[in-house]
């Protein structure tokens, strides 16, 4: 049996974490990146799939848990790098009307953290 395991670098930054994940996410290694990722919603979260070759219900269903449980918690999930057949995916569920798909990190991060007054006012100037 081929090893579905995923790999999963943790980035704490000072306002929000990042999550960079690289591997498959199936119905055998889901469930194990679902408890990791539901340990870091409580603040503002971006999970960075780029390396994730293929997503199945299972994979599905663990973004939108950690999606869930960052709401619960006031936090914004935002994802960057899904590949095509995962945006598809993303849409088919409407996952993506709960979790933005964003083509860059600063996308991603302007989702997923609250703006201050300096910033919003250098964003405008």
């Amino acid at each position: 049996m081929k090893d579905t395991a995923v790999a999963m670098v943790v980035i704490e930054h000072e306002r929000h974490t990042t999550v960079l994940l690289t591997g498959e996410m199936d119905r055998v290694s889901a469930p194990a990146v679902r408890a990791r990722l539901l340990d870091f919603a409580a603040r503002p979260l971006v999970l960075d799939v780029a390396g994730v070759s293929f997503f199945d219900a299972e994979g599905m269903r663990a973004v939108s848990h950690c999606a869930r449980r960052c709401e619960d918690n006031g936090a914004a999930l935002a994802v960057v790098g899904a590949r095509p057949f995962a945006q598809r995916m993303f849409r088919v569920l409407g996952l993506d009307d709960r979790v933005p798909l964003c083509s860059s990190m600063d996308e991603a991060l302007w989702c997923a953290l609250p703006r201050t007054d300096d910033e919003i006012a250098a964003w405008l100037a």
